[in-house]
């Protein structure tokens, strides 16, 4: 029981490993096309990427619609995400005055620390639900009301 445990949710962390490094990948390669193309070409490469993903996630909503899967749903909520970040990244560096290498540099920390964290709070919530399973106390504690009917006494 408790290898079909381990194995789910170590299956559902490296789904997210998984896609935490197609992410990573996704801006190594933002960023060296910014390196070796001139700025008009990514800005076209970025907003023609930005609508690709935004379909992406707008498929994923469709498909979690159907199927009633609220982890589709926040895959694609998360895809969403990057979409409007790679969306706005012209923006943010104009008004923040950053370099594009750094600005996607940060951007890649801040998604590898929420994959992180998110694939620790999934191992916790698992362990958390199969350490409840091994309990029988909800079985064994009835938290049913007992109704109790008034009874006339009767009188000697």
């Amino acid at each position: 029981m408790e290898e079909n445990n381990n194995k789910t949710i170590l299956r559902k962390i490296f789904k997210n490993l998984i896609i935490l490094v197609l992410i990573i990948f996704y801006f190594n390669l933002i960023n060296i096309t910014y390196i070796t193309t001139n700025e008009n070409l990514i800005t076209l490469i970025t907003s023609i990427s930005s609508i690709v993903l935004l379909f992406l996630s707008i498929l994923l909503f469709e498909v979690a619609y159907h199927k009633d899967n609220g982890k589709l749903a926040i895959n694609g909520i998360e895809i969403l995400v990057i979409a409007f970040h790679t969306l706005t990244i012209w923006y943010v560096i104009s008004r923040s005055n950053l370099s594009f290498q750094s600005y996607i540099l940060f951007s890649t920390y801040a998604v590898l620390i929420y994959y992180i964290l998110k694939s620790i709070i999934v191992y916790t919530e698992g362990k958390r639900e199969y350490l409840k399973s091994l309990s029988d106390i909800h079985e064994i504690v009835n938290n049913n009301p007992i109704k109790k009917e008034a009874k006339k006494r009767k009188n000697k």
